[in-house]
């Protein structure tokens, strides 16, 4: 099954703007300017709610305890939340839909045996990976990941390794995320950018 594109959107004007061209959206809460209320993140296509908190690269600065209320109510409507790979395993139980479990380094990316770790320890439906690529060497883990493993999802962020992002489609990753305009991440692709890029490519 070929992986899907999914745009990270801030607002609904976003979601009206992309829905037509990708098979998904990411409701990335923390963004919005108001909490959006859960019925309204069910959508026609494939519906994802993350919530971050600053330390992994969002803005929610409420209680966790809030936070992961937020997730808990958000589920009985999506088809996906985000939940970070620290979180307890009674966090993930509490999900009524399926689960990307999720993990993040703004820093580096740790050697190939501590990702396969969080990979073979998974609780989510879908393991996500994305760390800051520095060399070749990063990019050959993120390969492996891939290759060796189903339902991962795994690139590196930075401007310069963010091809990254659409090779792993090509790999088995069963999304691809991708900004409306300016990215919420280092190195995310505009999606009509990225679209563009797969028809290209013969992948769409």
């Amino acid at each position: 099954m070929k992986g899907k594109v999914i745009a990270s959107v801030k607002n609904f004007s976003e979601v009206s703007k992309v829905l037509r061209v990708v098979d998904g959206v990411e409701f990335r809460i923390d963004l919005f300017r108001k909490l959006p209320e859960p019925k309204s993140v069910k959508i026609e296509k494939i519906s994802i709610v993350t919530i971050r908190k600053p330390e992994d690269g969002g803005k929610f600065i409420g209680r966790e305890e809030e936070r992961v209320n937020l997730l808990e109510n958000y589920s009985k409507f999506c088809d996906y939340v985000d939940l970070e790979h620290y979180l307890a395993d009674e966090v993930f139980e509490k999900m009524s839909c399926k689960v990307i479990e999720s993990y993040h380094n703004f820093n580096e990316t740790p050697d190939y045996d501590f990702l396969k770790g969080i990979v073979e320890n998974r609780r989510g439906d879908v393991v996500k990976i994305a760390t800051f690529g520095r060399s070749k060497k990063d990019v050959e883990k993120i390969v492996k990941l891939l290759c060796d493993y189903e339902n991962v999802v795994a690139f590196l962020m930075g401007e310069e390794f963010s091809f990254t992002r659409i090779f792993s489609l090509f790999l088995g990753s069963p999304f691809i995320y991708c900004g409306v305009g300016e990215g919420v991440a280092p190195g995310q692709y505009d999606v009509f950018k990225a679209v563009k890029i797969l028809k290209e490519l013969g992948y769409r």
